[in-house]
């Protein structure tokens, strides 16, 4: 009798502890999945507050890109300098009774393009910020939030109805400087907010924050992201480039 009771507690031990173990097993398991539904909870809030986020698939393939180069560090470190020495003192003023964009060196103007601005429902917003990405070949996520977007769809990089046209100048989004192959509204007040200019233009503006905000990898690569119109590269700027926007 005493040995079948000491078996039997045993068995009851057994259980409790197997119980237990399922228990804190099942508590990993929902903590698991409440984290993982938290994580994509966080990213499509995200993505809702900013669609033009930082694209980690687009920064990766200009990374990818730049080390096809098989440029060393130390030439790598020159090049940039040297590019750096083109474009001194490089800052953006966009003059919107003008819709006139200057490309400065310090104070100096080296170079103005046309632009559309903001049209009265739609202002521009003037103020003075930082150039901190580069965009070729961008995808446009129509900004939700925005009424007139809202019954837009997003457009894949290359598309002919894709408003952002070859190059995307992130400084304040949603509103950028983008090109556009709708030449026609070039000086006119006519945009959403953001801030057109010609392709070509775009794509040199590019290029120059490329080169004074230390992002540069040379100009076969810059060629290269550029040809490759159906691919958007991103790319981050680790010196940022100031841009005012006045009235």
């Amino acid at each position: 009798m005493k040995l079948r009771n000491q078996l039997s507690l045993a068995a009851a031990l057994l259980l409790t502890a197997s119980a237990c173990n399922v228990s804190v097993e099942n508590s990993a398991s929902d903590d698991q999945a409440l984290n993982e539904q938290q994580a994509q909870a966080n990213q499509q809030q995200q993505q809702q507050v900013d669609p033009f986020a930082s694209n980690p698939q687009a920064i990766e393939r200009a990374r990818q890109l730049a080390a096809q180069q098989q440029v060393s560090q130390e030439q790598r470190t020159r090049l940039r300098e040297q590019a750096r020495t083109e474009v001194q003192d490089l800052n953006i003023l966009v003059d919107i009774s003008d819709r006139e964009l200057r490309v400065r060196s310090g104070e100096r103007v080296v170079e103005t393009h046309p632009v559309a601005v903001g049209s009265s429902e739609w202002p521009t917003p003037t103020g003075s910020w930082e150039f901190h990405r580069v965009d070729l070949n961008p995808e446009w996520n129509p900004p939700k939030s925005e009424e007139w977007a809202a019954e837009e769809t997003t457009k894949a990089p290359g598309d002919p109805e894709n408003p952002m046209g070859r190059a995307r100048l992130v400084y304040r989004m949603p509103n950028t400087v983008h090109g556009t192959d709708d030449l026609n509204s070039l000086g006119k007040a006519v945009s959403h907010g953001s801030i057109r200019a010609a392709n070509e233009v775009a794509l040199k503006l590019g290029e120059m924050l490329l080169k004074a905000g230390g992002a540069w990898e040379g100009p076969q690569w810059y060629q290269q992201m550029k040809q490759n119109r159906s691919t958007e590269y991103q790319v981050d700027l680790p010196q940022n480039i100031p841009i005012k926007v006045q009235e």
